[in-house]
C-alpha cells in the first residue's frame, strides 16, 4: 500500500470535513483488540480473554499488536502506515461485560472469543438486586478498581518510558465513562426475555430496576469523570441501548425514553448535539431521538435501509452505517464492492454527512483485501456531484 498517497488524500479529505464541505463519503471502521485475540492466524499464543482482562501487561501487548495491525492492514479513511503513528493508546479494555460485573453478574469467559456475563437473577430472586447499594455509594469498586488500576498500570508504563518496536506509549484513554444503556443492561441482569415481559406483567417493578440501573450508570459516569480529571457535565453525551430494539416505537417512548433523558439531564448540559450507537432494527426510533434527546450522530447497526433513513432524518444529521459485517469477513471482494456501492448509491443524494463503514464493529478473520474493496468503491462511487 501507498501510505504516503494514502494520508495525503486522509488529510485533504478531513480538513475538508473541518469546513464541511467533504469532496466525498468517508469511510470509519468501528474494530476493537478482539480482532487480535480471536483470530487464531494473529494470536498464536491463544491469549485468552481471561488471560487479556486480567492482566494489564498482556492487555498492552495484545492493544500494541493491535493498533499495529490497524495500522498496517485495514485500511479507512485514517492516517496508516505504522511508521506514521506518533505513539501507542492503552486503555483499559473490559469488551461489554463492565457494566453487568459493576451490578452483581458473573464474566463468562470463553477461551478466546468474546466473554459475556451471565444473568444473574431469577423471577424469584430478581427483587435482591435492588437491595444491592454498593454500585450506588462505591460506584468505583469492584470490576471498576480493576479497570482503574489497569489504567494506573499504563501510566506507570508510560512514566517509565516503555515502547513498542520504537513508539512510545501515549497517555491512557480514560474508559468506563457513557453507557450500553439501561434497558441492555436490565437484560444483561435478568434476561432479555423476563425483561420484556415485567415491562408489561410486572412494570412497577421494571420501573424500579430501570432508575437502579440508570443512578448507578450515573453515579459511575461522575465518579469516574472526577478520577479522570473531567467535568462532571460534558457538552455532550453519547451512549448505546441495543436492546430497545426489541420494543415498539410506543413502548420505548412511554417507558424507556425517561431515563434516556435523565441520563442526558445527568451527564450533560446539551450545548452540544449528541450520539447514540443502535444495533439491528432501529431507524424507528430515530426521528424520536433527535426531538428529545438532540441527538446528531447515529451509529447504525444491521438491517437498516440507509438511504430512507438519511431521507428522513435530513441532511443536519450524521448517520454512520455500512456493508454486514459478515459480507466484509466471508464475502468475495465483488460482493463488498457491490454492497457498498448499493449504499452509496442511496445516500448521496440526501446527505452530505454519511459515513460508511461495517454494520457493526469488525469481526475477527475479516480479510484486509475486502476492506481494500470496500474503500475502493467509496473512491470510486463516493464522490458527490
Amino acid at each position: 500500500m501507498n501510505y504516503e498517497k494514502h494520508n495525503e488524500e486522509v488529510r485533504r479529505l478531513l480538513q475538508q470535513a473541518e469546513e464541511g464541505k467533504c469532496e466525498r463519503v468517508m469511510m470509519e471502521l468501528a474494530m476493537n483488540p478482539r480482532m487480535i485475540i480471536s483470530d487464531p492466524m494473529l494470536n498464536p499464543r491463544r491469549i485468552t480473554f481471561e488471560e487479556y482482562l486480567k492482566d494489564p501487561q498482556i492487555m498492552l501487548e495484545i492493544q500494541c499488536q493491535f493498533q499495529e495491525y490497524c495500522a498496517e492492514s485495514l485500511i479507512s479513511d485514517r492516517i496508516m502506515g505504522f511508521e506514521n503513528l506518533q505513539e501507542i493508546t492503552p486503555y483499559p479494555d473490559f469488551q461489554n461485560v463492565l457494566e453487568g460485573a459493576c451490578l452483581g453478574c458473573e464474566i463468562a469467559f470463553h477461551g478466546c472469543n468474546e466473554p459475556g456475563t451471565k444473568v444473574c437473577a431469577d423471577e424469584t430472586t430478581k427483587y435482591e438486586l435492588l437491595k444491592n447499594t454498593r454500585p450506588l455509594t462505591d460506584p468505583l469498586g469492584g470490576i471498576v478498581s480493576t479497570l482503574l488500576s489497569h489504567y494506573e498500570f499504563f501510566k506507570k508504563k508510560r512514566e517509565e518510558g516503555y515502547t513498542y518496536k520504537g513508539k512510545p506509549l501515549g497517555s491512557p484513554g480514560m474508559a468506563g465513562m457513557g453507557t450500553d444503556g439501561p434497558f441492555t443492561i436490565a437484560c444483561s441482569l435478568i434476561g432479555a426475555t423476563q425483561a420484556c415481559m415485567d415491562l408489561y406483567v410486572d412494570q412497577d417493578y421494571m420501573m424500579e430496576l430501570l432508575d437502579y440501573i440508570t443512578e448507578a450508570v450515573i453515579a459511575r459516569n461522575k465518579a469516574l469523570r472526577r478520577c479522570y480529571g473531567q467535568p462532571v457535565k460534558s457538552k455532550s453525551f453519547g451512549f448505546a441501548d441495543d436492546s430497545i430494539a426489541l420494543l415498539s416505537l410506543d413502548t420505548y417512548t412511554e417507558l424507556i425514553l425517561p431515563f434516556h433523558k435523565k441520563l442526558m439531564r445527568e451527564l450533560c448540559t446539551g450545548e452540544e448535539p449528541g450520539w447514540i450507537h443502535l444495533c439491528g432494527d432501529a431507524s424507528r426510533f430515530f426521528p424520536t431521538l433527535v426531538r428529545e434527546l438532540n441527538a446528531g450522530t447515529f451509529d447504525t447497526g444491521f438491517p437498516i435501509d440507509h438511504g430512507r433513513v438519511v431521507r428522513e432524518l435530513g441532511p443536519d444529521i450524521t448517520v454512520k452505517g455500512g456493508v454486514h459485517v459478515e459480507t466484509l469477513r466471508a464475502g468475495t471482494a465483488e460482493e463488498v464492492a457491490n454492497a457498498a456501492k448499493t449504499i452509496l448509491e442511496a445516500v448521496k443524494p440526501y446527505t452530505r454527512k454519511f459515513i460508511i463503514k461495517e454494520a457493526n464493529n469488525l469481526s475477527p478473520g475479516t480479510p484486509p483485501e475486502n476492506l481494500s474493496a470496500m474503500h475502493e468503491a467509496v473512491r470510486r462511487y463516493g464522490y458527490y456531484k
